[in-house]
């Protein structure tokens, strides 16, 4: 009996010494989770929270029956206040669609990171019922309410009207991402392609929302009969267009472009504010980039890749200096699909089967960042989980420091999630 024990002891011992290097590259979570929203029969989506954690700004879909009505709304995350920045149809369009209803567009709405400024998309009502047609912004105390339009350049000083174009701007905003203060965006431009369709045109334009100066820094010309790239890069929103995102100052930009003739051929590029420094900074040559982020200080990117260049399909840490990738594991999982990288740069958030998984980018050491167990859980019809986001749309569900995360989940005798924030302190 002592001899099968000693056996036992020998196995055991084994197993500690084989696993060893597995357990000492994870970290405690010391969490708890509460309810933020309690939308009725109504739904929320879209949730961005503020760098310091105190607020959120999301959209709520009220069920009038047959109808829907958007509302955005700003919470303050400690007290539940809550306040209404804009509601769908308060407000119509300006020329030349004067007297059309505005309603809220169909990407999400971000929170500028210190909290002052909310920067959403607005689609045309009904009869053109044209989507994610003009930027807006307003303060986030109710005050500077603006309406940004975007003419296409090259359109201007011709008759576009016999052109078949429905007007002399761009379609439609696919992407966009905000400064910190809110004082730069820059948005991805899908063209308007008209009743002939000239084929797919796009563009990057800056916005200094200050001054309202916009600026285009990749857009290509008309030639009256298709619209043609002269230089390289060009198509900033086929494949790879969709990794879109910008630092913290707004001094540099991040996106996806085609990198020569070749339509396969996409990578990664960085630009400053004004356009006249544009990098290549990764050579995957392929357009499988399905979500990109960058920190606030311009210095890491963090792209979520599924082709099958370089590793494969995962998560990889790119040199924003250029050409240098990592591709990064976990303890958990050999391939990481991140949700969320924190404005300092520090953690990636991502899921693991049913957990919320978080990874130490500076020591690559991860851990549970929730699970059933945590305090404040719900256990609904389906696992909580980090917000869900159109694909490509990189959401900053979590605050700088990464100590504030947003949850969705479903509470009993609800179909649809509310919002929750998850504490977390990694030890």
């Amino acid at each position: 009996m002592n001899k099968k024990i000693g056996n036992i002891f020998i196995v055991l011992i084994v197993i500690i010494l084989m696993t060893g290097p597995l357990f000492s590259d994870v970290l405690e979570n010391q969490g708890h989770i509460k309810r933020l929203t309690y939308s009725g029969n109504n739904s929320v989506h879209y949730p961005c929270m503020s760098d310091d954690g105190q607020w959120m700004l999301y959209v709520l879909e009220i069920n009038g029956g047959e109808e829907i009505t958007k509302s955005l709304r700003l919470m303050n995350i400690d007290t539940g206040k809550e306040t209404e920045l804009f509601l769908d149809k308060n407000k119509t369009a300006p020329e030349p669609y004067k007297d059309i209803s505005l309603l809220i567009g169909t990407k999400p709405p971000i929170l500028s990171g210190d909290g002052s400024v909310a920067v959403f998309v607005l689609s045309l009502d009904q009869p053109e019922n044209i989507l994610d047609h003009y930027l807006a912004m307003i303060n986030t105390d109710g005050t500077g309410f603006k309406i940004f339009s975007f003419p296409i350049d090259v359109l201007q000083g011709k008759d576009w009207k016999t052109l078949d174009f429905k007007g002399n701007e761009w379609e439609r905003i696919s992407h966009y991402a905000v400064s910190s203060d809110g004082s730069h965006v820059a948005c991805v431009m899908k063209g308007h392609l008209g009743p002939v369709r000239y084929g797919n045109a796009s563009a990057i334009i800056m916005i200094d929302t200050r001054s309202e100066e916009k600026k285009t820094i990749l857009a290509p010309e008309f030639n009256g009969q298709q619209w043609e790239w002269k230089t390289q890069p060009s198509r900033p929103l086929l494949g790879g267009g969709w990794a879109f995102g910008i630092s913290g100052s707004g001094e540099r930009v991040l996106f996806g472009a085609q990198s020569s003739d070749d339509k396969l051929d996409y990578d990664l590029y960085i630009s400053d504010w004004k356009g006249t420094r544009v990098k290549r900074i990764t050579d995957f040559q392929d357009r499988w980039f399905s979500l990109a982020e960058m920190s606030q200080d311009g210095k890491k990117v963090v792209v979520y890749y599924t082709g099958k260049k370089k590793q494969g399909i995962g998560t990889y840490i790119v040199s924003s200096e250029g050409f240098e990738t990592e591709y990064l594991k976990s303890p958990f999982s050999p391939k990481v699909e991140f949700f969320d990288l924190t404005g300092n740069g520090k953690y990636i958030l991502y899921k693991h089967i049913y957990d919320g998984v978080f990874l130490d980018l500076e020591t690559g050491k991860g851990g549970i960042a929730f699970d059933k167990n945590t305090p404040g859980y719900i256990s609904g019809l389906v696992p909580m989980d980090f917000p869900r986001f159109p694909a490509f749309w990189g959401p900053r569900i979590a605050n700088h420091e990464g100590t504030r995360i947003l949850l969705a989940g479903i509470p009993e005798g609800k179909k649809s999630p509310e919002f929750f924030l998850l504490r977390f302190e990694p030890k």
